[in-house]
């Protein structure tokens, strides 16, 4: 038999009346309270198993109540319920430790399953969140395509499938037909377009040749104005090209390696931003740049791991849909392995759902895309105040 006490916080009467008619068909014990000061002396003076409050309230509100809660009752659980949900609320509630994230209107069934959740003890997070309710069909464009393949394919075409990009925004690109051409050793688009090999000679190799005979005919005279003996270049015509902070960032190698350059010595942070889209990490990069960050990037999620051991970061932001494995598998690793290192979460794809399995995981906060450089700016200086 349910003996469970549960205290419903709303300003609305109605919501009220409705919440505590749904709980009590099923047999739990139910109270109300019209405002969170009203809900604080009830919790004094009675025991309850769970407090299911609204978000938006006047004087003290849902967040500020949760506060109070955690703070005085630890071992009570509270769901937050809100007819304004949002990402940035939902991140926050989870943050002070709600147990749930309701938003309205909702049916008995939704409201009754968040319940036994919070009164299991159990969070709104999957066990594997990367696994669950992300098992991808077969027919899926990309991860960060989440569109059925056949489906287009109706609309379209076979062709118009093939040339999608795998982007966050789907792009549609000319592909042009090749085929391998014996006399070149290559393959070649003018024996598509011409239906014939070219004879006797490649004109493209040809052109190859006369370049490359070019270049090494070229006179070349040794100066005192090498960069080094394994760096055979003009130090002022590369200057001239490049930029003293260029010069500065090279190595003493047969491989000139430049990874410092385009960031500032004076930088107070460090940032590593992972997103399959160059564009992504670019813009972030310059955003995060005028900030006084050094941004590293990784496009791909097997490099992460990698950096973080060879590099130390002040914060990394996160791509949800990767890739190999999923921003939310990313995230457990980091959060085992570098505790400490605080991660923000972006996506072209968000929900509330993905940001309250992103922030019990240990996500610092939770972007949606597009963002403005502002709003990048305010969650990073945020976190990296914390």
């Amino acid at each position: 038999m349910i003996t469970q006490k549960i205290l419903v916080v709303d300003d609305e009467e109605d919501v009220c009346r409705s919440v505590t008619k749904i709980l009590t068909r099923r047999g739990f014990t139910v109270d109300a309270a019209l405002s969170a000061e009203d809900a604080v002396k009830r919790i004094n003076d009675t025991s309850f198993d769970l407090v299911i409050t609204d978000l938006m309230m006047p004087k003290t509100d849902g967040l500020e109540l949760l506060k109070i809660i955690r703070d005085h009752y630890p071992e009570l659980n509270v769901i937050m319920i809100t007819g304004y949900a949002s990402i940035d609320s939902a991140v926050k509630a989870v943050k002070l430790g709600a147990a749930g994230y309701l938003p309205k209107p909702f049916t008995p069934e939704e409201l009754m399953t968040v319940t036994r959740k919070a009164l299991e003890g159990q969070r709104n997070t999957p066990k594997t969140p990367a696994t669950e309710a992300r098992q991808m069909p077969d027919d899926l464009l990309d991860v960060d395509m989440p569109f059925s393949a056949r489906e287009v394919e109706k609309c379209t075409s076979r062709a118009y499938v093939d040339a999608l990009t795998h982007s966050d925004v789907p792009l549609a690109k000319k592909v042009a037909d090749k085929e391998f051409c014996h006399t070149g050793k290559r393959m070649c688009v003018r024996l598509v377009k011409e239906k014939r090999e070219c004879s006797p000679a490649c004109p493209i190799e040809k052109k190859e040749k006369e370049r490359v005979g070019k270049t090494m005919s070229r006179p070349f005279t040794l100066t005192h104005d090498l960069i080094d003996a394994d760096l055979p270049f003009s130090i002022s015509e590369m200057e001239k090209a490049t930029g003293p902070e260029y010069l500065s960032c090279l190595d003493r190698s047969d491989i000139p390696r430049a990874a410092l350059y385009g960031r500032d010595a004076t930088a107070q942070h460090s940032v590593l931003v992972v997103d399959d889209e160059p564009v992504v990490c670019h813009s972030v990069r310059r955003i995060l740049a005028k900030k006084s960050c050094a941004v590293d990037e990784a496009f791909d999620v097997d490099t992460v791991l990698q950096k973080m051991r060879l590099n130390a970061y002040d914060l990394v932001i996160l791509d949800l849909k990767m890739p190999k494995r999923s921003g939310l598998e990313v995230l457990e690793s980091i959060r085992q392995q570098y505790p400490t290192v605080p991660v923000v979460m972006i996506s072209g794809y968000a929900s509330i759902k993905d940001a309250i399995a992103a922030t019990r995981l240990g996500a610092s906060d939770f972007i949606p895309k597009p963002f403005t450089p502002e709003e990048l700016l305010k969650v990073t200086a945020e976190v990296l105040a914390a």
